[in-house]
């Protein structure tokens, strides 16, 4: 059953992950190694997860039960193509804008939400989800699911993990940048805590984020069939 050694690999990466880079860990890991010896671990751990994870999907996509069959319902297939763009564009978006969560940019003074961070506090994880989602809605066998639907899981509690660390290390710093952003996308400025503002966005980063998207669709069927 292949959707089952999905299951099991993605357990298997999340949790180490979320295991390694736990507050309670970490420090000893890297008391006892240093951080580049952490790093190597950590990296180490990941593509020993990860790999495998990709290539038993790779042999077993489209198995197991078919749970919902939506990619010929009219529309269903622009949507997701659609979705898939936007989480392009919000990965292309976190490389230009990074997270105030994230570790080297805590070093600057940067911790109040600009340009995409007004939209959400990890556009990296949330491209990532998107992308997973929309890759759900037209797959709809149970390891194509397990697989696509495990980019869309991870990134949420991999976020909301993050969070949960960085606020425990950062403290009072990043208490205003928590306050007026939020890890689902539009959150904070639905809640009326933040505001959208064009003027800041990286419009370079939406262009690329755009250009890999179509890129990838026209040799979608050529790389992956």
């Amino acid at each position: 059953m292949g959707w089952l050694l999905v299951l099991l690999f993605w357990i298997a990466f999340a949790g180490t992950h979320m295991a390694l880079s736990s507050s309670s860990v970490r420090p000893r890991l890297v008391a006892g190694l240093s951080e580049r010896g952490y790093q190597g671990l950590y990296s180490l751990v990941a593509f020993a997860t990860f790999v495998p994870l990709v290539w038993i999907y790779w042999r077993h996509k489209h198995e197991g039960p078919l749970l919902w069959n939506f990619a010929d319902v009219p529309g269903v297939r622009e949507v997701s193509i659609g979705l898939t763009a936007l989480g392009f564009v919000f990965v292309a978006l976190s490389f230009f804008q990074p997270s105030a969560t994230a570790q080297t940019f805590l070093e600057h003074a940067k911790i109040r939400a600009r340009g995409v961070n007004r939209i959400t506090r990890h556009p990296l994880f949330a491209g990532i989800a998107i992308w997973g989602l929309a890759h759900v809605i037209v797959n709809g066998f149970l390891s194509d699911v397990l697989f696509f639907g495990g980019f869309a899981f991870y990134s949420v509690i991999g976020a909301a993990h993050q969070d949960s660390r960085k606020r425990s290390l950062a403290g009072d710093p990043l208490a205003a940048y928590y306050g007026e952003t939020s890890l689902v996308p539009f959150g904070a400025i639905a809640a009326g805590r933040n505001r959208l503002v064009l003027a800041e966005i990286s419009w370079p980063a939406v262009a690329i984020g755009i250009a890999l998207a179509t890129a990838l669709f026209w040799f979608h069927g050529a790389l992956f069939g």
